[in-house]
């Protein structure tokens, strides 16, 4: 498994756009079965004295991260983790411990149930300060989360102002929605649509959270983050940019409807954008076209005017699979081949844009007339079928990944070394210990180079 490099969306283009619109706009890197190691964790948080905001979906990744974390801290960084799944009684012991060493504020927990806000009460027999709550709320991706309309959630809020937090157990920092149905999209248009409801759904969640709790100065003034996103919605941000929607009048329609909801918020509470994949990217994001390409972007606050608006392509694309051919077909109709690496290798997650599962670059392959710098297009090949241990590579009949196109099959050879873009990274770069690391940036006679090796957190 190797990285090549990584799609720029924290430390460029968000902070241009925050910047440019002014906007209360921060950022919560998602580390839900992403990248997890520290390295990339790094990259994600950068190095500005920015608080450091993190979303976990294991108590692992947390743990793993609390030295680095605790490093950001004693540089003067305000830290925060918050546990991304709705919180398990299970977790609460291991939780405190990683507060304890953090300090207060350093945790968060995301609450979808009033039965789990005993676990939260019992937060306080192993720390000596309180829990930060997200309210996760449903806006259409129906996997956690609840409707402000229904009783559960009046009952949480209800508990929390009347109980919780004046007995000193916790702070209810805001709300929390997550838009894993932006994968449906294939455009910027659809992502940016869907960020546009997602906020004004939290946006109608904290004015019943307002109501619920009265007209006491202690509720109405306070500020509550209200955190949205997915890798689609989050990166569409980027479209706030003139520069990059101008060339498109309904994206340009569109993103004033985000910036009037983005306005309407920040009179009294920030919008939080979270997102997980965005990092390495993979053949399900190239899909959703939800944001321009950051390879043939570049966001100079000095020279703005100069962003094109390119088309989010393969050459985005950190992660790649490496496999060996183990076997060629000449007589099957059309050619196949054979590679040592099936649904282990590179998981069983579907793509909307064609019906493999992995396609494999043309890194290796005699160079052709393509421009596409070498490893960034299609070989023509992809994994067609697979089972355990084995793919077969099948010729692309019906594709269109980014902006490459179909391409002729190019000739395998028994025992060639091929690189491929799995589908979904999270979930194939999680069937792996570590990742190779090579660098993009150096001369093309170079970029195959080992330049380090990153070691995998396991477990739960």
């Amino acid at each position: 498994m190797l990285l090549r490099c990584f799609y720029a969306l924290h430390s460029g283009p968000l902070t241009h756009v925050a910047d440019s619109s002014r906007q209360c706009i921060s950022f919560a890197p998602k580390l839900i079965n992403r990248g997890k190691t520290t390295e990339i964790t790094r990259f994600q948080v950068g190095q500005s004295t920015d608080p450091v905001k993190l979303v976990v979906s294991t108590v692992n990744e947390a743990e793993n991260l609390s030295e680095y974390l605790a490093g950001c801290r004693d540089q003067g960084r305000h830290v925060n983790i918050l546990y991304g799944v709705p919180l398990p009684p299970s977790q609460i012991h291991r939780l405190s411990s990683l507060g304890q060493r953090l300090g207060p504020g350093s945790i968060s927990v995301m609450i979808d149930h009033p039965a789990q806000l005993e676990n939260v009460r019992s937060f306080q027999k192993f720390s000596d300060f309180k829990f930060g709550i997200y309210i996760k709320i449903d806006t259409g991706y129906h996997r956690a989360g609840i409707l402000p309309t229904s009783p559960e959630f009046v009952a949480i809020v209800q508990r929390i102002f009347d109980d919780l937090e004046p007995a000193g157990c916790v702070e209810l920092h805001g709300l929390y929605s997550h838009a894993g149905h932006s994968y449906g999209g294939d455009s910027r248009l659809a992502a940016m649509s869907l960020l546009t409801e997602e906020i004004q759904g939290l946006e109608g969640a904290v004015r019943l959270v307002r109501e619920i709790g009265g007209c006491g100065e202690a509720v109405s003034s306070r500020s509550f983050s209200l955190s949205v996103g997915a890798t689609p919605t989050t990166s569409s941000i980027q479209n706030l940019l003139d520069e990059v929607n101008g060339h498109d009048p309904t994206l340009h329609e569109q993103s004033q409807r985000v910036k009037a909801c983005i306005d309407r918020i920040q009179a009294n509470d920030c919008i939080e954008l979270h997102a997980g994949v965005y990092p390495l990217l993979d053949l399900q994001q190239i899909a959703t076209q939800a944001s321009p390409s950051a390879t043939a972007m570049s966001f100079s606050t000095s020279s703005p005017s100069t962003l094109p608006p390119c088309a989010l392509s393969t050459s985005d694309i950190g992660l790649t699979i490496l496999a060996e051919v183990a076997s060629l077909y000449p007589n099957r109709s059309p050619l196949e081949a054979l590679i040592a690496a099936g649904s282990l290798a590179l998981g069983r997650e579907p793509c909307k844009s064609y019906p493999g599962w992995g396609i494999v670059t043309d890194w290796g392959f005699p160079s052709s007339s393509s421009s596409v710098e070498p490893g960034a297009g299609p070989s023509g090949w992809q994994v067609g079928r697979i089972s355990q241990e084995h793919g077969i590579l099948t010729g692309i009949t019906h594709a269109q990944v980014g902006d490459s196109g179909r391409a002729a099959a190019r000739k395998l050879a028994v025992g060639q070394k091929i690189r491929m873009w799995p589908n979904h990274a999270c979930v194939a770069s999680a069937l792996y210990g570590w990742y190779v690391v090579v660098d993009s940036s150096l001369p093309e006679h170079r970029r195959d180079e080992v330049v380090d090796i990153w070691v995998r957190w396991r477990g739960w």
